[in-house]
């Protein structure tokens, strides 16, 4: 990949009975990039670039992903977020910024929920604290391993072969997330909020409603677009907002 830099730093870690792989790039604060469900830190690779020049950048597979542990457990975003917040105690970080895709951003959710200091400012893609995948069982019904010839690309993520894959697809089913809003009033990180409007399991109402109740957050429903609104046509705009974003919310 033309645009990646070699990390300065890699290693697994064991946090909460799993091995939890995490990358380091760049100097400068720390900033966690958190891929989506069925991906792994790769996904984030040939964004590294544009961040290592004022980050000191970790990139994380979340467990069950990657070169994380494979599943053994019944998941939950709980456990994947206790995980990092395991894994920033273990490194010595008490502020961190971060941008999470779907799942990742998730993560990034409950994490900032569970630890109010820890997260200064967050770039949430896809996701809105509220979701269950039980709600769309269509897509359970093709997005699964009996169909794994459709979805050839989630074989390019993981270190661990099929049984993982099979393992991360047969835990789609448990995938559920619910904050109140009392949870959520607990995030003090500036929030900026990115949907695409043709993102099919996530409704613009929902994100929407996530924006009001967030005390400090911004909102961009990205037109013509669907779940992965921060690449493609839109990745040029989504780095040079990304980047203002977070560059402005240095110590105030």
């Amino acid at each position: 990949m033309k645009d990646t830099i070699i990390a300065k730093k890699t290693e697994s870690v064991s946090i909460n009975n799993v091995e939890i792989y995490y990358e380091v790039y760049g100097k400068g604060e720390p900033l966690i990039l958190l891929h989506g469900y069925t991906q792994s830190s790769i996904a984030w690779l040939e964004y590294v670039k544009e961040y290592s020049n004022n980050f000191e950048v970790y990139l994380i597979d979340l467990r069950g992903h990657g070169k994380s542990s494979k599943f053994e457990e019944q998941f939950s975003v709980r456990a994947a977020s206790e995980d990092v917040l395991t894994l920033m105690k273990h490194l010595n970080i008490k502020k961190v910024k971060g941008i999470g895709l779907s799942f990742g951003g998730d993560v990034l959710l409950e994490l900032s929920s569970m630890s109010p200091e820890l997260v200064e400012a967050m770039i949430i893609i896809g996701a809105n604290g509220n979701w269950d995948s039980q709600d769309f069982p269509s897509m359970l019904n093709t997005f699964n391993y009996d169909n794994i010839e459709k979805f050839q690309w989630i074989r390019e993520y993981h270190a661990y072969g099929e049984e993982q894959i099979k393992g991360i697809l047969d835990q789609l089913a448990n995938y559920k997330i619910k904050l109140t809003d009392e949870e959520l009033k607990r995030i003090k990180a500036k929030t900026l909020l990115i949907l695409g409007d043709k993102a099919e399991q996530i409704p613009i109402d929902s994100v929407v409603k996530l924006h009001q109740t967030l005390d400090d957050s911004q909102l961009w429903i990205v037109p013509n677009t669907g779940h992965y609104a921060h690449d493609g046509d839109n990745r040029k705009e989504f780095l040079r907002l990304s980047k203002a974003f977070l560059n402005s919310s240095i110590e105030k």
